[in-house]
């Protein structure tokens, strides 16, 4: 390139603030180039199956903002906030473009350089994540207790005291929404986790795994939260990390990954087929005097972040359960629009998107759905509300633990 462009170029840099790229950011941005423009991706972006956004025309639109000559991330502010994560882009994708990396990283990008650019319905979340470490205002104490003792009475479940020990084999990590908004999840899996007979722990103070601060673009704070899980990991000496949601699955899976890590995170659907042992588990589980159809949303975080087998895994779980019928969807890999933040940047759009899984949640004929991540279960669960629908939403946790538990 010419010194005189150069020149230009580094003024425009200078005068709009804008740093440069980090080397393995920009190995990450280079692969936008290898978009072939071909639209596969246009098929199965959950977005443009409810909307047609002239600002918008799926993630070829983000492709073609970023690959300029001169960077201009900034103006690609209009599309980056409109994607889910799911990933069926870059799993249909012949090329194998990193849609999804590419915009968590224009996201944070946008955060660093052009915060006024991010959108304003962030900020509750970026406060509590600044005030508690946590995407969600805590509960502290009795209250805490409270709560979970009476979400637990409804479910004709136990209460089980907190366990938090050194040197156990299995640490419980179980993320900002089932720590303080549905604490069900959190109890289910602990009792989950006494029949199997488990040497667990709960973290002392949890804090997020991260996710939400990665969505949002703020990486001081995910630098900050990556540092205190790992070294609350080391410090307990665990060998195993379990999860029940999927969000958090996928995001501590890529930290350990980063860092070389010493330990696994596995959801617990995982942990039960590779750890505990599918004969083992089917020993434990006695006839239940309710019979029940249930059909399973698979999140986007398990089937494509983590791997397709998280999917089979739950059904192979499912199939085992006494009087359990299984009602498969038509599209089980479908988005039900809650994730990337989208339900927080354009609700309206988000809940477009689950009307979708809807339909094909009541087309099965399913008593219940159940699905392993909580962000996918209060999105489904408000839809079916707001549908007047008979189908009950449960999380798949708390759906195990009632069935081991004859609730």
């Amino acid at each position: 390139m010419p010194e005189k462009e150069i020149k230009h170029i580094e003024g425009i840099l200078q005068e709009e603030d804008i740093t440069r790229m980090e080397p393995e950011e920009d190995e990450t941005y280079k692969k936008v180039e290898a978009c072939q423009n071909c639209g596969l991706c246009l098929a199965v972006c959950p977005i443009l199956e409810v909307i047609k956004h002239e600002s918008y025309s799926g993630p070829r639109s983000i492709t073609s903002e970023l690959s300029r000559t001169v960077r201009e991330f900034w103006k690609a502010k209009d599309v980056v906030y409109f994607c889910t994560q799911c990933g069926r882009c870059q799993e249909i994708c012949s090329k194998n473009v990193p849609v999804p990396d590419m915009v968590t990283l224009i996201r944070s990008k946008l955060f660093e350089q052009r915060r006024d650019l991010v959108p304003e319905s962030f900020e509750p979340m970026l406060q509590n994540l600044k005030e508690h470490g946590l995407a969600f205002e805590p509960m502290e104490g009795e209250a805490r207790v409270e709560s979970a003792q009476g979400r637990l009475e409804m479910l004709g479940l136990p209460y089980m005291p907190d366990k938090i020990k050194s040197n156990a084999e299995v640490l419980y990590f179980p993320g900002c929404q089932a720590d303080n908004l549905l604490p069900e999840i959190r109890e289910s899996a602990k009792l989950v986790l006494e029949k199997l007979g488990v040497d667990y722990t709960l973290l002392p103070g949890l804090r997020c795994c991260s996710l939400p601060a990665i969505l949002m673009g703020d990486s001081e704070m995910v630098d900050k939260l990556e540092k205190d899980f790992l070294e609350k990991v080391e410090n307990l000496g665990v060998k195993t990390v379990v999860t029940t949601c999927a969000g958090c699955t996928a995001t501590l899976e890529g930290i350990r990954q980063r860092n070389n890590a010493d330990f696994e995170v596995k959801h617990i659907i995982e942990y039960i087929i590779e750890d505990f042992g599918r004969e083992k588990f089917e020993k434990l589980l006695k006839n239940h005097p309710e019979h029940v159809s249930v059909t399973l949303h698979s999140p986007c975080h398990l089937d494509r972040h983590v791997g397709k087998y998280t999917t089979d895994y739950a059904e192979e779980i499912l199939e085992i359960l006494p009087n359990v019928e299984i009602k498969r969807l038509e599209d089980p890999e479908r988005c039900c629009g809650a994730g990337g933040l989208l339900n927080l940047y354009n609700p309206q759009i988000s809940r477009a998107i689950v009307r979708k899984e809807i339909e094909d949640i009541q087309k099965s004929g399913a008593q219940k759905v159940v699905t392993p991540c909580p962000l996918c279960l209060v999105q489904i669960d408000q839809a079916l509300f707001r549908k007047k629908a008979k189908t009950e939403a449960l999380d798949y946790t708390v759906f195990l633990a009632k069935r081991l538990y004859g609730a």
